[in-house]
């Protein structure tokens, strides 16, 4: 049965008006719901169902979804039951997709289906490590614990995110308008050249003649290079949807002397956080490290961290398993590890040793976006200095042809 919601006034025990909403399956429940409350209500009226037209409808982003973990999370800590706490966050009017996915998962556990399957179900968008993690809070009676951490883990890779996008602005910036004029310049400056040199083009060097030729036929040819240019970038965002090939491209850059190593570490610091967030929890190391498998973004490490695993349920030690199988991650998580498993305190080692590599992926996301800047004004600077230089040779050999 759907969930209506009503506007209610009412007097409270002293006597006092009070206003507020309820939901309920129909007029006798919401009154029922406002008598147990200690309430007489003198006015209830139906809401109508709210409607998110397209205009106003967006897509969920990650901080809205990191967010709504957190809010989720602190009224279970609140000791609000799970119904109130999901009618809640289905009442918010912050962000209405959000509220409609609430409604799903609030049916569902109504019919009896676990919190962890829900979210996962009706909320796709949410990192797989939000799910295992309600999961085991489900097993172990702190499940706001287990979002709370979900919540920190998604603001830590929010906040690097925003980081580098930041550091990025003013390259990119600068990449743009550097393409636009060097753009202009082939569409409007370019071809007058090869108006000017006409027959006399073929006496020019071969550089010159490549570039003003490619000006005269942007110049002749605007459509078609705008049609491939968007047909170009179209493929790429439709390239860009598919998981092997993002793989295969994450792989080569892994292979880049400074960009590797800084994914490298941050993937070393996303697997450390996850499986000690998961132990921490009370989950059992097996299933952590399958929750540490699973959120791992590098195919290479991934099967490193399916080797591990399947060594560790054999009974190998996990600081042994990973000093083998995994080549990526530093000797001092495997100290901490090691230290960790014979002081009983593998989880809190694990996180301290994610908080030393997610510093330490900071300050190389730092440095890599610091040179974005000047190699931005090189790389323009240089476009822009060989189509100069290739006009001025074309003019000059024009001087010599006419001596």
């Amino acid at each position: 049965m759907s969930t209506l919601t009503f506007a209610y006034k009412a007097l409270d025990k002293a006597g006092v008006e009070v206003a507020g909403v309820v939901s309920a399956a129909d007029h006798r429940a919401a009154f029922e719901a406002l008598a147990a409350r200690g309430l007489s209500p003198f006015e209830l009226k139906s809401r109508p169902a709210r409607r998110v037209s397209a205009l106003t409808r967006r897509r969920i982003t990650r901080r809205d979804l990191e967010r709504y973990v957190r809010q989720l999370a602190t009224l279970l800590s609140a000791n609000v039951g799970v119904l109130e706490t999901l009618t809640t966050l289905e009442q918010s009017t912050a962000h209405p997709l959000l509220s409609e996915r609430t409604s799903l998962v609030k049916r569902d556990l109504r019919a009896g289906r676990r919190m962890s399957l829900a979210i996962e179900t009706h909320l796709p968008e949410l990192p797989a490590y939000v799910a295992r993690l309600a999961e085991l809070g489900e097993a172990t009676g702190s499940l706001s614990k287990a979002l709370t951490d979900a919540a920190d883990r998604m603001a830590y890779e929010e906040a690097m995110r925003s980081e580098v996008r930041s550091a990025l602005t003013y390259p990119t910036f600068l990449a743009t308008v550097g393409g636009l004029i060097v753009l202009l310049m082939f569409y409007f400056v370019v071809p007058r050249f090869g108006t000017l040199l006409g027959e006399n083009l073929g006496a020019a060097p071969a550089f010159s003649r490549a570039v003003i030729e490619a000006g005269v036929w942007l110049r002749e040819n605007a459509l078609v290079a705008l049609g491939t240019a968007g047909a170009a970038v179209a493929l790429a965002i439709a390239a860009g949807r598919d998981e092997k090939l993002r793989e295969g491209v994450r792989s080569r850059l892994e292979r880049l002397p400074l960009l590797g190593r800084f994914l490298q570490q941050a993937e070393v610091a996303a697997w450390t956080r996850t499986v000690g967030v998961a132990i921490v929890n009370k989950a059992q190391l097996v299933d952590a490290l399958r929750l540490g498998e699973a959120g791992a973004r590098s195919p290479a490490f991934r099967r490193s961290l399916e080797q591990v695993r399947r060594e560790v349920r054999a009974g190998r030690p996990l600081d042994e398993a990973l000093r083998e199988a995994c080549e990526t991650i530093d000797p001092v998580v495997i100290d901490l590890i090691r230290t960790g498993r014979g002081a009983g305190a593998l989880g809190e080692m694990l996180m301290f040793a994610a908080t030393l590599f997610e510093k330490d992926a900071k300050e190389r996301a730092k440095r890599l976006t610091a040179l974005t800047e000047p190699l931005a004004i090189l790389s323009i600077s240089l476009i822009v200095g060989a189509v100069i230089l290739a006009i001025v040779m074309a003019m000059t050999s024009l001087y010599q042809f006419e001596l």
